[in-house]
């Protein structure tokens, strides 16, 4: 006969060693991204614009809040003196003014506001002031200093104008105004360089 296996022996057969698990090979770069459901994708994102608006926000708070408790810049009094000053000169006119009023109204004038005065006259405080006869008086009534940068300072400006118009000197018309005034320093001197109007008048 021929030989008989374990098994028809009666022999238990040898047990197999059991397979050792294989690792697992690592992740592609972005293989979690792509796999995530387009929702959780959406989330991620809107956390991460999230994250960044807070960064830009807390970012801006600091300088905002920098720059308020820096001191600003010292008040000039000299300055607002001379931005009510020149205002009053400029915007006082009559018909019957003299070559010499109008030296000194532009000696407190600089820059565009002294060029366009020295080719207008009044007419560049009120359009045809000089062939409709006009006559204008300016009071300052207050004056508040603005802002301040260098040799440049604007001037919160608050007036009173009287306005006639020909022969009718009995009969003025009372206007209230404000303006921001510039003005610029030349050497030791304050000299208004622009007019502008805080509100339509």
């Amino acid at each position: 006969m021929g030989a008989h296996s374990k098994t028809e022996a009666g022999q238990e057969p040898t047990p197999h060693e059991p397979t050792p698990p294989q690792p697992t090979p690592p992740a592609k770069p972005g293989y979690r991204w792509r796999n995530q459901v387009a929702a959780d994708r959406r989330f991620t994102m809107l956390w991460a614009i999230i994250a960044l608006v807070a960064v830009a926000i807390a970012a801006l708070t600091f300088t905002v809040g920098a720059q308020s408790r820096a001191e600003p810049a010292p008040e000039d009094p000299t300055a607002v003196r001379a931005a009510a000053d020149a205002i009053t000169s400029l915007m006082t006119f009559s018909p019957d003014q003299t070559a010499e009023q109008r030296e000194s109204v532009a000696n407190q004038l600089t820059g565009i506001l002294a060029a366009d005065y020295a080719a207008r006259g009044p007419d560049v405080v009120f359009p045809n002031a000089v062939a409709s006869k006009v006559s204008m008086k300016t009071t300052v009534s207050s004056a508040a200093p603005g802002s301040r940068h260098d040799e440049l300072m604007t001037v919160l400006v608050f007036a009173t104008q009287e306005v006639t118009v020909g022969q009718a000197q009995d009969y003025p018309t009372r206007i209230g105004i404000a303006r921001w005034a510039t003005v610029t320093k030349i050497g030791d001197v304050w000299r208004l360089s622009r007019l502008q109007n805080v509100s339509p008048q």
